[in-house]
């Protein structure tokens, strides 16, 4: 008596449109691939740390190959494309980000240094701070001031600026962070001193607190601020 085999089953390729997904790793960059009917490709290539785009497109490259197509078609039909990474982490912690020059209005040179003067235990009074984003010597401020219902208070004076940013130059500085006062409620001043900055920066970084942290709270929205453009270089 014969027994009966079952017969292989055949793996169709994946069905359009699908979605792919990338995770950009410090030593690999793993790749997924979901079809309109929801199964699952993988490919994982090395990352590129110097540039992780990359890493990205060779693992592109990959699934095209497994799957037998080729790497235009496999974009041409993505419907989706995310990407995520550890870089921004990788770099901060590791201290690899842009040095940063700080603007900030006159008389708050030193609220992202203050904080709000909480401690991470707060009962220890020797516990240290943890490491400021920017050193006083690349922190600067500038006349002009936006009142919390967002009317003006007192003209922006961009007088100081070329000399703020040729001192940023000499201090090696590689990108601009801008923080004023209040400029989550009317960003006037700081899309001002941005245009002065650009027209006389020779680096292209330049940040604005009120467009990636439009919010209240001067010492979040300046840190945000100081990390993204602290980020930007290394990233972009």
């Amino acid at each position: 008596m014969t027994q009966s085999q079952t017969p292989p089953t055949v793996v169709s390729g994946p069905e359009t449109p699908w979605r792919i997904g990338v995770d950009v790793g410090g030593t690999f960059t793993d790749l997924v691939l979901a079809d309109s009917r929801g199964k699952t490709w993988v490919a994982k290539v090395p990352s590129v740390p110097s540039d992780p785009s990359q890493g990205v497109l060779a693992a592109v490259q990959r699934i095209a190959v497994d799957l037998g197509l080729p790497k235009s078609e496999v974009l041409s039909q993505c419907s989706l494309f995310v990407h995520g990474s550890t870089i921004a982490t990788n770099t901060m912690l590791e201290g690899k980000a842009a040095s940063v020059g700080l603007i900030t209005t006159e008389g708050f040179r030193d609220t992202i240094e203050i904080r709000r003067g909480l401690r991470s235990d707060q009962w220890n009074h020797r516990a240290p701070y943890a490491p400021v984003l920017v050193p006083r010597y690349l922190r600067r401020s500038i006349p002009g001031r936006i009142d919390a219902d967002g009317s003006e208070h007192q003209p922006l004076d961009t007088s100081s600026v070329s000399k703020i940013l040729s001192d940023f130059e000499n201090q090696q500085v590689e990108t601009v962070a801008i923080a004023l006062m209040n400029s989550f409620v009317d960003d006037r001043h700081e899309q001002q001193l941005a245009q002065v900055v650009k027209e006389q920066w020779t680096n292209e970084w330049v940040t604005c607190s009120a467009e990636v942290s439009p919010l209240m709270g001067e010492y979040e929205r300046s840190s945000t601020a100081v990390v993204n453009a602290a980020l930007s270089p290394r990233i972009v």
